[in-house]
């Protein structure tokens, strides 16, 4: 079999119908760093899936999910050639039944596109992603990634219950089911949930749903030092009257949430429910912060949207993404060392704004400046500080995005966790021939 990009796309155009072969032009859009798959097919369904996936596993052609690429600097370097299989022509409500709260949806489809579907009827699936309007259910499931309600609603595999993916033999198999009570066979839900993508190809979800909100509050708080607004957070999360996301903000991260109050710390709450809750909630929170922050503002309906919606965009922002973004997983316990990462800086450069989740703990630490410019080993060597640093607090630390040359020098996804070798064995069982994203997670799987 012909291996080379020309070859490639001879071998797919015969395969499959024109229009799932992607013209050659786009594929610098797919890059991955310096990484250029050698061809990118758009199959329109599940079956045409299995169609490549198949091919690839007789021709030895590692396969690369695509999704909405908001995330896909998530993870290492890909590990060899190979070819991007775009998921978004796979774009379906296939089923949504109200009354028995559940969706099923294809892989491709949006979580904003998901949402608006499921509010006609007052529900929603309360997972979130950066840039929902591109994020897709797949790539939000593959990428384990959260919003800054985790706290209260959890993470996007606590609301799965059935998946169906195809394999890297091209076999597509289904776990769970679509019914909320089900508790059949292993829970391979799980196992492919954040596992981003190297174990099977996701192309269909099935979800519990819960009624949504009707109406949003944001309340913040702008306090004159970080340890201030860390203790007023502090406080109101032991109140009966906690809201559903609770964060503390620094640096650059509060110019960028709330302008009018830059140079502050911010501690930020968001509550949702009926009218009439969100005007208490709205009374004592304020109450609470009110005689101990320097500024306290309510948002409610369109200025709480759009508020919930740049928090859950800053690891990601379109229009201007920070240049470094490191998640950190700790305890809630912990939010004082992780806001103490603010003081950090990688070498030479400046010390990163942090977002600090009060709630569920760990948070996110940001750079937009010039410390993408450092020297990669220095700034190599800082990351993994940070790493060894947040493995001392119980937790661990992931690199989401960095410059190339620094990604290069370091496992993006820190130390290999107690549980690789099983991760290995569970890799060489559903993944023989190291095809399916080959390199990009833990440990170099």
């Amino acid at each position: 079999m012909a291996t080379t990009g020309s070859g490639i796309l001879t071998q797919l155009s015969n395969l499959l119908r024109p229009d799932v072969v992607v013209d050659a032009a786009q594929l610098p859009d797919y890059a991955v760093g310096s990484f250029v798959p050698l061809a990118v097919v758009r199959p329109p369904d599940a079956d045409e899936v299995a169609t490549v996936m198949a091919w690839a596993h007789r021709s030895g052609v590692a396969i690369y999910p695509f999704g909405g690429r908001t995330l896909s600097e998530m993870g290492n370097p890909p590990a060899r050639p190979g070819i991007a299989l775009d998921l978004t022509g796979l774009n379906r409500v296939v089923d949504f039944q109200p009354a028995d709260l559940t969706v099923s949806v294809q892989a491709g489809v949006t979580l904003a596109q998901l949402n608006e579907v499921l509010a006609q009827d007052g529900k929603h699936v309360p997972i979130a992603a950066p840039l929902s309007g591109r994020a897709t259910v797949g790539g939000t499931l593959a990428t384990g990634i959260s919003g800054p309600l985790r706290s209260a609603y959890g993470l996007p595999r606590d609301w799965l219950i059935g998946i169906s993916v195809v394999g890297a033999d091209g076999t597509p198999t289904k776990a769970g089911g679509k019914v909320v009570k089900n508790v059949t066979g292993y829970d391979l839900n799980r196992l492919y949930t954040g596992s981003l993508g190297t174990l099977a190809v996701i192309t269909e979800a099935t979800f519990k749903l819960a009624p949504a909100p009707t109406d949003w509050a944001v309340i913040v708080a702008a306090f004159s030092g970080v340890d201030a607004a860390a203790e007023a957070a502090q406080n109101l999360q032991g109140q009966f009257y906690a809201p559903l996301g609770l964060h503390v903000l620094t640096g650059e991260a509060t110019q960028r949430i709330a302008p009018s109050m830059a140079g502050s710390a911010l501690s930020i709450a968001i509550s949702g429910g009926r009218p009439a809750s969100m005007k208490r909630r709205v009374e004592e929170t304020t109450a609470l912060w009110a005689p101990v922050a320097n500024t306290v503002h309510a948002a409610t309906g369109d200025e709480a949207d759009a508020l919930i919606r740049a928090l859950t965009d800053l690891p990601a922002d379109a229009d201007s993404p920070p240049a470094i973004c490191v998640r950190i997983n700790t305890q809630p316990s912990a939010l004082r060392e992780v806001l103490a990462f603010a003081d950090v800086p990688l070498g030479q450069g400046p010390p990163p704004s942090v977002v600090a989740d009060v709630g569920f703990g760990g948070g996110r630490l940001l750079w937009w400046d010039d410390a993408a410019s450092a020297d990669p080993d220095e700034l190599a060597a800082g990351l993994r500080r940070i790493q060894s640093a947040a493995a001392d607090l119980g937790g661990g630390a992931i690199v989401e995005r960095c410059p190339d040359d620094a990604k290069a020098r370091i496992d993006v996804w820190g130390a290999e966790p107690s549980g690789m070798q099983i991760m290995r064995r569970l890799k060489r069982q559903f993944d023989p021939q190291n095809l399916l994203n080959p390199g990009r997670f833990v440990g170099g799987l």
